[in-house]
């Protein structure tokens, strides 16, 4: 999110947060935001989530949550940003010790249980990942996180 700019939402690409906080205080609304939005995707889905309840969940007045999000789908895409980092690390942290067949064999055994066990632990990520399939632009992003995932495991073939 950090220098994030506002990208139009009617041709199809997101509309990234307006501004990226800087200030601390600014910093701990943000993940109060999002930690409502989160709830309320677990709750209820992302198609029925409004920006009033996120609003209201975090205990900001509106304006402040049009500050940093300027629609659903912003903020779906920071939460989608979020966990793909999270994933792109474990991810990594699984290959490096790779320096075999065997060990690439175990690591993606592995790897297929932890995203397993995510997805069964984080009703969100199943919201967001469903979010990402049906919406052309928040697939862009689950392109990129798919074309990272590729070369972690390029550089461990080679």
């Amino acid at each position: 999110m950090e220098g994030s700019t506002v990208a139009g939402s009617q041709d199809g690409q997101i509309a990234s947060p307006r501004r990226a906080p800087s200030q601390q205080r600014s910093r701990e609304r943000v993940e109060r935001m999002l930690a409502a939005a989160s709830a309320l995707i677990a709750e209820q889905g992302s198609d029925v989530m409004r920006m009033g309840e996120v609003a209201e969940r975090a205990g900001v007045s509106i304006g402040s949550l049009y500050q940093f999000f300027p629609d659903k789908r912003a903020i779906i895409w920071a939460l989608a940003e979020r966990h793909t980092a999270e994933s792109q690390a474990c991810i990594a942290a699984a290959l490096a010790p790779v320096s075999d067949a065997e060990g690439l064999r175990r690591a993606f055994s592995e790897l297929v249980d932890i995203y397993y066990g995510l997805f069964l632990a984080e009703p969100v990520m199943r919201d967001i990942w469903s979010g990402t399939q049906a919406d052309k632009a928040l697939r862009e992003l689950e392109l990129a996180d798919s074309r990272a995932n590729a070369e972690f495991l390029t550089a461990v073939l080679k």
